[in-house]
């Protein structure tokens, strides 16, 4: 049979070469029966038995993965986070609640309370709370077949080679590849920052997801290249082809050890300029990942997840002990915060959530200037848990002067209100991140003292593309001459007013944009942990000067494509093969 190529998206970077082995997951049947009053204490039990099975799985996997190699422990905090899915009152005593009072059995009402949740993180139109919304489905999952007594393995570890094809893996499954010998693996769904991708990514898995219609194109025992770096599986190749990624395998594990054995080395231009790299986060225990990968603090410290899954708000306590973690945890590095961006169908019902609002509605600052109260407590807890520290504070969807300016008159309202429980230094900045913030970018930067450039919703904004809709996903390009004409004007504004101005945005993690950022004259970039060591031996490839040559020449092309294969032939001059491989 003839080779066939599919394209999907480059989720964990390597070459794998084996023998396919499909996973036929059938889907789950879900019994409905209706119950009496007294089969609801032992349908309880059960459901409480499968959870406590689950939570044993899921710390038989969270074992496995801290015992890896070194770099890679802190991902078992990804386990956590489903660990704690376990205990969440809305999916645990919401399910218990349906079965006493619809009288219907365990796995009936799990499936309705995981579609609840599923759909409330679905709708917030945003790929991060999407993925989150996919990790529930992966920990409903698990608990439903161990309600129904299926096996939740999906390889035997005593097997042959083999390269995983499914529909897709949650992060357990992931991490259960883990001393065997699976090579490799492609799925039909998932995306570049899933969980899943993360875990292969932590294990050295390589692993292309968001192949479209795989398993049909691919039969048990076929040869398949999954290319992990480039987001390509080729089923049945020939010899030659097996011969050049064979090369290309080797060639990329000996740089994967030359960029982490280099992650204390400074990231210098080869004409002596040096970049600050920071990390985005989201979860507490990620500070020492950050860490870890050679992150010299966080640029971006999302503040969401707190207000997620939950009946009631959390508390200003619970926030301050949070915050106050994280900074001790970094010290002296320096933590920038993100006030919530969040909207009316973020937050728990009592605080009046539930309705649908679209990325241009009531969200980020504009939901916390109409719910002062709310925003108030979070920043607060902000204050008091930086009180022995310099609190770094930006502020997300900033329109313009007039409503930056009300944030910080809140902000200084909540610090009166808390006396002498507030740090010695708070520094305010704000995201750049729409196009009349662009537009007033001058004005802005003599208010506040430094500025981060959000790229994902800037690029949407500013191209009127909806990134979760494939009809015109393909216009979404970080290459638009529009795109870097509105960071080079906040760049010069920032300058002029003298303040910092950093990225934090996707545009900072991507290889082929390194030189046109440096170009630019950005000197600060955060991004997720694991993409430090690559963006740091670019740096040290290329030239400032030669990267503000290339920057000047873009900003008069017309065209992304123009200025994709300028920048293009710049790093197969300056990297070479690594830039290839990476």
């Amino acid at each position: 049979m003839r080779t066939v190529r599919r394209r999907g998206i480059a989720a964990s970077p390597g070459i794998a070469i084996g023998t396919a082995r499909v996973v036929d997951r059938q889907k789950i049947k879900i019994p409905k029966m209706r119950l009496s009053a007294e089969d609801i204490e032992p349908e309880v039990n059960r459901l409480m038995t499968a959870i406590d099975e689950s939570r044993r799985q899921l710390e038989s996997a969270k074992t496995a993965i801290f015992n890896t190699r070194e770099p890679h422990r802190d991902h078992s905090l990804i386990l956590e986070a489903h660990l704690l899915m376990l205990e969440d009152e809305l999916l645990v005593k919401g399910t218990v609640s349906l079965i006493g009072d619809e009288l219907i059995n365990a796995e009936w009402a799990l499936v309705q309370k995981i579609d609840e949740i599923k759909q409330i993180l679905a709708d917030l139109g945003d790929d991060y709370f999407k993925e989150r919304a996919q990790d529930v489905d992966f920990v409903g999952n698990r608990v439903l077949r161990n309600l129904l007594g299926h096996v939740t393995e999906i390889i035997d570890a005593q097997g042959e080679p083999c390269i995983i094809i499914a529909e897709n893996l949650s992060p357990v499954e992931t991490t259960q590849l883990i001393e065997t010998p699976v090579l490799g693996f492609a799925t039909e769904v998932g995306t570049r920052t899933s969980h899943t991708a993360i875990m292969a990514q932590a294990l050295g898995i390589p692993a292309v997801v968001g192949v479209e219609r795989l398993a049909e194109r691919i039969k048990a025992g076929d040869t398949v290249i999954v290319d992990g770096s480039h987001g390509e599986v080729i089923i049945r190749p020939d010899d030659e082809t097996i011969d050049d990624y064979s090369s290309q395998a080797t060639a990329y594990e000996e740089l994967e050890k030359r960029l982490y054995a280099s992650r204390e080395e400074p990231a210098v231009t080869t004409d002596g300029v040096e970049l600050s790299l920071l990390a985005n986060i989201e979860f507490p225990g990620e500070a020492v990942m950050a860490i870890d990968y050679g992150a010299e603090g966080i640029g971006l410290y999302r503040t969401e997840f707190l207000y997620l899954d939950r009946r009631e708000l959390p508390t200003e306590e619970e926030q301050c002990r949070i915050y106050n973690t994280v900074i001790k945890t970094l010290a002296p590095r320096t933590v920038v915060f993100r006030t919530f961006d969040l909207g009316a169908d973020k937050l728990p019902t009592q605080a009046g959530g539930r309705n649908a609002e679209s990325a241009l509605g009531l969200r980020a600052i504009r939901f916390g200037l109409k719910n002062r109260t709310i925003f108030k407590t979070q920043l607060k807890a902000l204050l008091r848990g930086a009180r022995d520290a310099t609190l770094h504070i930006m502020f997300p969807m900033i329109s313009g002067v007039g409503e930056l300016r009300q944030v910080k008159s809140l902000l200084n309202q909540a610090a009166q209100e808390l006396g002498d429980e507030v740090p010695s230094e708070v520094r305010v900045g704000c995201m750049i991140e729409l196009p009349s913030a662009i537009f007033v970018a001058d004005m802005l930067a003599k208010e506040v003292d430094f500025f981060s450039i959000g790229t994902n919703d800037l690029i949407q904004y500013s191209l009127a593309i909806d990134r979760g809709n494939d009809s015109v996903a393909y216009l979404y390009t970080p290459f638009h001459p529009s795109v870097l004409r509105a960071i080079d004007t906040t760049i010069k504004a920032a300058n002029h007013a003298n303040i910092p101005v950093s990225m934090c945005g996707g545009m900072a993690s991507e290889p082929l944009l390194v030189p046109l950022l440096v170009g630019l004259g950005l000197r600060t970039l955060s991004m997720a942990p694991g993409s430090i060591p690559m963006v740091r031996s670019i740096i040290r490839h290329i030239s400032s000067e030669e990267a503000e040559a290339l920057t000047r020449q873009s900003l008069e092309m017309a065209t992304a494509t123009e200025i994709e294969r300028l920048i293009s032939d710049y790093m197969d001059q300056k990297v070479g093969l690594d830039f290839q491989l990476l």
